[in-house]
């Protein structure tokens, strides 16, 4: 990533998450929605990173939470950090493989000492931060937590600037009072300090992109969408238009197509959500509205080799068309046969059908069969394949490997619907590996 980059303040939404339940506050337990679709408002609107607070007080509570954190760095790709549930290595270790970014360790757990001492062993330094609540320790322990942790994470106001003054960590402030937003850009002004969380950010109706320009006005560097060419470096129609095609950035279906005017390109590069020259009306508008806020949020921008035309790949909130299709292209012209071979596609697709079995069972389904059957079927099934890709390995018969390794693959999905594991999961969890 570029220095200049790294050096960007982070804004911050924190999701306190109870009994796998998103809720107001530590001390509100107001319940604010399905967890997942806020984290995907949160993830699309402009936030750089979520704090996933953890504040259960059971185990059971714990792992309802722990469910809906994999949930949700499932939706994500801004980094979340996890905090709260922090009592062994065994817990640091679920949040990381559930997805999370990092952990962050409490300086008032008495346990942290040895839990830390497990933690070096097992993880990189980049994976540990550290919630501090008293300046003694690091007046105490200044260089060890310089050598143990990645940053720090600050929860009281009267501490941050000595925090500032005894060490070159950089540090998180994270505001739990409601106060004006002339608090959040003094603090984002202090040198070390690499980010804010706060109220304000965790509002769903707060615009964050408006809300960094404003910062990025104050001389307070952020994330700011910024476009790498000039609307003069575009070829435009006799009518100073550009075309442009939406897509939505996941699924890769083609949404929409409109058209651009300077104004729109400077909006939907400031706002981070669609804009579109209308030309029945000669306005700008932003997609969704009097559509039932049907928005586009930005994920990219690419022009063609002629520069005639944009490719915008979005975050398509509802649905694209004023008709009330997901897409505006639903008219089917021509369509031939074909065999899908992407390969993450295809297997989500397979997962998706043995999924669907489970929840719609089907005679004579041979899904149905061994989930009926149970995990003694299923494990008997995975072993006898495994052996079978064993000999074949030995024997050199690569074409009997290719089919047995196909069933094993099966199997292995019958396996992972049975305990809700999905290829998300998977791939997260060989992430941690690298």
């Amino acid at each position: 990533m570029d220095k200049s980059m790294m050096e960007r303040k982070r804004l911050m939404a924190t999701m306190y998450l109870k009994n796998g339940e998103a809720i107001t506050s530590k001390t509100d337990d107001t319940i604010l929605g399905e967890a997942t679709e806020l984290a995907r408002i949160y993830n699309d609107s402009g936030i750089d990173k979520i704090l996933l607070w953890d504040i259960s007080e059971t185990e059971d509570e714990h792992k309802n939470t722990m469910k809906v954190i994999r949930e949700i760095n499932r939706v994500l790709e801004i980094s979340s950090y996890a905090l709260g549930w922090t009592n062994s290595v065994r817990d640091i270790k679920e949040y990381l493989y559930s997805g999370c970014r990092r952990v962050i360790l409490c300086s008032s757990n008495p346990q942290m000492p040895f839990i830390l001492e497990d933690c070096q062993k097992r993880f990189r330094k980049d994976r540990l931060s550290l919630a501090i609540d008293d300046v003694d320790l690091i007046f105490k322990k200044r260089k060890e937590l310089e050598e143990d942790f990645h940053d720090v994470y600050v929860f009281q106001r009267d501490i941050f600037d000595s925090v500032v003054n005894m060490t070159d960590l950089p540090f998180y402030a994270v505001v739990e009072e409601d106060v004006e937003l002339d608090v959040y850009k003094a603090i984002l002004k202090t040198p070390t300090c690499m980010g804010v969380a706060g109220p304000i950010l965790n509002q769903k109706d707060t615009d964050i992109n408006l809300l960094k320009h404003e910062f990025f006005e104050e001389g307070i560097l952020v994330l700011l969408n910024d476009s790498q060419m000039d609307w003069s470096e575009f070829k435009l129609d006799d009518n100073g238009l550009i075309a442009v095609v939406s897509q939505d950035y996941s699924t890769k279906k083609v949404l929409n197509y409109g058209y651009m005017n300077e104004e729109a390109f400077k909006e939907t590069i400031a706002s981070g959500k669609m804009h579109y020259y209308d030309k029945a009306t000669g306005e700008v508008r932003k997609h969704g509205v009097g559509n039932g806020g049907q928005y586009q949020y930005v994920k990219s921008l690419s022009v063609d080799c002629h520069r005639q035309a944009i490719l915008a790949k979005v975050s398509q909130i509802g649905v694209a068309c004023h008709t009330g299709n997901y897409s505006c292209f639903y008219t089917e012209i021509l369509k031939k046969d074909y065999t899908e071979k992407n390969t993450v596609k295809l297997l989500e697709n397979i997962y998706n059908i043995i999924c669907n079995r489970k929840k719609h069972p089907r005679e004579g389904s041979f899904t149905n069969f061994l989930l009926d059957k149970g995990i003694n079927e299923i494990s008997r099934k995975l072993q006898s394949e495994s052996t079978e890709i064993i000999i074949s390995a030995k024997d050199e018969d690569v074409e009997s490997m290719r089919t047995q390794m196909s069933d094993l693959l099966y199997f292995m999905m019958v396996l992972m619907s049975e305990y809700d594991i999905t290829w998300d999961d998977i791939t997260n969890e060989l992430a941690q590996r690298k």
